[in-house]
């Protein structure tokens, strides 16, 4: 439920190192309406391609929806992702960047996380990923 007649949208971020697999948590009392998702990986020289992933899941991490990435990032590398309703299915790079399309109108009620990660695990504890989502954040 919003509280006015204007979205209130604000930015949720996880940008901490040596981590690619983040989960933010839509906390209690609230909903989260997803406007946009943007993540950026920086690969580290182990050799491997890395997969990114997007699950929507409940409170007890059964998957509701997923979206993966149009190509495969390789070692050493910096690549930026951007999801939004209306997007693209990009399927490779443009300068470093690909667009990938999100489900619109996706309410997430409290408890039901946004995972971000690398599928495919190549260097997980070293890899950096950071993600920031635009969410409008309502009162259930």
């Amino acid at each position: 439920m919003r509280t006015t007649p204007f979205p209130n949208l604000i930015q949720q971020s996880d940008a901490a190192l040596n981590d690619s697999d983040k989960t933010l948590t839509v906390p209690s009392g609230k909903a989260w309406g997803l406007r946009s998702l943007y993540a950026k990986l920086i690969s580290t020289a182990t050799v491997g391609n890395r997969q990114l992933d997007v699950l929507l899941t409940d409170g007890s991490d059964n998957i509701i929806a997923k979206f993966v990435a149009g190509a495969v990032q390789a070692a050493s590398l910096t690549r930026e992702y951007i999801c939004a309703p209306q997007h693209p299915q990009e399927t490779g790079f443009t300068t470093g960047v690909m667009l990938r399309a999100l489900a619109g109108e996706c309410v997430l009620p409290a408890g039901y996380k946004v995972r971000i990660f690398d599928s495919a695990a190549i260097d997980a504890a070293a890899d950096d990923l950071t993600i920031r989502l635009l969410v409008e954040e309502m009162l259930e």
